[in-house]
């Protein structure tokens, strides 16, 4: 359901793109203006951009989000997320914030810690219920600023579940400093509220 099935030798060159890809990013977001450079990139991404639209296709014949091998399932809206353990309604993680994801005075973005944590507590909650999960809501508390370009701890645990609710915490640290905390509900989807179809 979560995998395009790909090979492992497949995945690493999937994983490989979004590095690339990333590091992109980082370096569009870091750039000083120069009109040779902006035209080049733009000329470049827009004949990819039509290359790639051949490939497109439904929810559930895409790779993007799918590819179980790599850190947030290879997905390449969301920064790298290294599971370190898992288990007993817990999961310990840690994630880096490159420059793109910059908000402003060397910080990361708050919609990109909350996004951080919608992956991480979402990860834990369809873990624990062993089904498809949504967010009904996801709170941020802002402690500190974030730091970007610097490895950082991200803690989750389920706090209770009430039948299909799940209600769970998490907590961003900069070593004994904390950076932000979440406290989030995700509901367990019922059978026919799978993927590759919106559901209200």
């Amino acid at each position: 359901m979560f995998s395009a099935g790909l090979s492992d030798d497949d995945a690493q060159a999937w994983g490989r793109l979004l590095t690339e890809l990333r590091g992109v990013h980082d370096a569009v977001a870091s750039m000083s203006f120069d009109r040779d450079a902006v035209d080049g990139l733009a000329d470049d991404l827009a004949g990819w951009r039509q290359r790639l639209t051949a490939f497109g296709g439904e929810e559930m014949d895409q790779v993007n989000g799918r590819v179980p091998q790599l850190p947030v399932r290879g997905h390449g809206m969301l920064p790298e997320i290294v599971i370190a353990s898992a288990g007993g309604g817990r999961v310990e993680s840690s994630v880096r914030f490159g420059r793109w994801f910059m908000g402003g005075g060397m910080a990361v973005h708050g919609g990109a810690v909350t996004l951080m944590f919608d992956e991480v507590l979402g990860l834990l909650a369809a873990a624990h219920a062993k089904a498809i999960t949504r967010t009904a809501y996801l709170n941020t508390d802002y402690r500190a600023l974030t730091p970007i370009d610097t490895e950082l701890e991200v803690v989750a645990w389920i706090d209770r579940t009430e039948g299909r609710k799940l209600f769970v915490r998490g907590e961003l640290r900069h070593g004994d400093v904390v950076c932000a905390e979440a406290d989030a509900l995700f509901l367990r989807l019922l059978p026919e509220q799978g993927l590759g179809k919106r559901t209200t």
